[in-house]
C-alpha cells in the first residue's frame, strides 16, 4: 500500500510511504489533509511489516518519528520515466514553446503549487533579480503544475512582486511535453524545502537542463554534486544562485553534463527488483511463521 493500510489485513502489509511532510510542516496542509494523515500513517507505519521509502533521510526520519526498528524500513530509490532525455528537435522545442506561450530564454520550475514547494520565495528571488539588473534582459519564469492546496501564497505573490508579466503558469503539463519543456530551458530551479525524494530534479537532469536546488531533506540525495544547492530558506542565496546560471554558459554546461551523468545511476529496473526483493523477503518470513 501507499502511505495508508486499511485497518484489517489477512495478510502482511508492505507499505511505501515518501514522506512525513505533514508531520513536520502541518502549516503547509489543509486541516482536514493533515489530521487523516497523522491518524492513518502513524498507524499504517507502526503495523506494517516492512517499510519502503525513496530515501536515506525519509527512512531516518520515520525511524526517528514513529520509533519503528531499522531493520523494517528499506530505502529504494526512485527513477525518472525512460522517455526524458535530451530533445534537440528544434521543431518539437518550437512547438512546446508556441504550446505555452513561452518567448526566449526561460528558467523552469515544475512541481504542483502547494506551500512547501517554496515557490512565493522563487518568485521573490526573481523579482528581486529583476529590479537590480534592469540593464540585462533575463529569462521569464516559467512555473508548471497543477493549483494544489493553500495555492494562493504563491499567486499573491506574484501580484506583490509586480512580476506578473514575465512569469507564466501554464498549469498541469502533459507527461510527453515535459521532456522538451526541461530541455529548453535555460536552467531547472526545484526551492522545495521538504521532500521524499523529489523527481523533477531527477527529471530535468535526464532531460540536460542545468539544476539548482534547494539544500535540504531528501535533495542532496537525488542531485548530489550535479546542481547548484542553495539554503531554501534564504532569497538571497537563491537569487545568487540565479544569477551565476544566467550569466555562465560554461557552468550550465558542465551542470548539464554532469546531471546526465548523475542521473543515469537511477533506474526504474533497480527499483522494481529491490522491491520484488523486500515482497519476496516478507512472503518467506511468513511461511517460516506458518511452517
Amino acid at each position: 500500500v501507499q502511505y495508508t493500510a486499511p485497518p484489517f489485513a489477512p495478510c502482511p502489509v508492505i507499505a511505501t510511504i515518501h514522506d512525513l511532510s505533514f508531520e513536520h510542516l502541518p502549516e503547509t496542509f489543509t486541516r482536514r489533509s493533515r489530521i487523516q494523515l497523522r491518524l492513518t500513517v502513524r498507524r499504517t507505519a507502526r503495523r506494517a511489516a516492512h517499510i519502503i521509502v525513496p530515501s536515506e533521510f525519509t527512512r531516518r526520519d520515520i525511524i526517528d518519528t514513529y520509533g519503528v526498528t531499522p531493520e523494517r524500513v528499506s530505502v529504494i530509490p526512485l527513477a525518472a520515466a525512460p522517455h526524458f532525455a535530451p530533445v534537440s528537435d528544434r521543431e518539437e522545442l518550437a512547438r512546446v514553446r508556441q504550446r505555452y506561450r513561452i518567448e526566449g530564454d526561460y528558467i523552469l520550475a515544475v512541481g504542483s503549487i502547494q506551500p512547501r514547494k517554496n515557490l512565493a520565495r522563487l518568485i521573490r528571488a526573481y523579482a528581486s533579480l529583476r529590479r537590480e539588473r534592469t540593464a540585462v534582459k533575463l529569462p521569464q519564469l516559467v512555473i508548471v503544475g497543477k493549483r494544489a492546496w493553500l495555492y494562493g501564497e504563491t499567486l499573491r505573490a506574484v501580484e506583490e512582486a509586480g512580476v506578473g508579466e514575465h512569469a507564466r503558469f501554464p498549469g498541469y503539463v502533459p507527461m510527453e511535453d515535459l521532456p522538451a519543456l526541461y530541455a529548453g530551458a535555460m536552467c531547472f530551479v526545484y526551492p522545495s524545502y521538504y521532500e521524499g525524494f523529489g523527481l523533477p530534479p531527477l527529471e530535468a537532469m535526464r532531460c540536460g537542463a542545468p539544476v539548482i536546488t534547494g539544500d535540504r531533506t531528501s535533495l542532496p540525495e537525488v542531485v548530489g554534486d550535479a546542481g547548484l544547492m542553495f539554503d531554501p530558506l534564504d532569497e538571497k542565496a537563491l537569487a545568487a544562485a540565479l544569477s551565476r546560471l544566467i550569466d555562465s554558459a560554461e557552468l550550465r554546461a558542465e551542470l548539464s553534463a554532469k546531471g546526465l551523468k548523475r542521473a543515469a545511476q537511477f533506474d526504474w529496473r533497480d527499483n522494481a527488483r529491490l522491491t520484488l526483493k523486500v515482497y519476496n523477503q516478507i512472503k518467506g518470513e511468513r511461511v517460516r511463521d506458518d511452517a
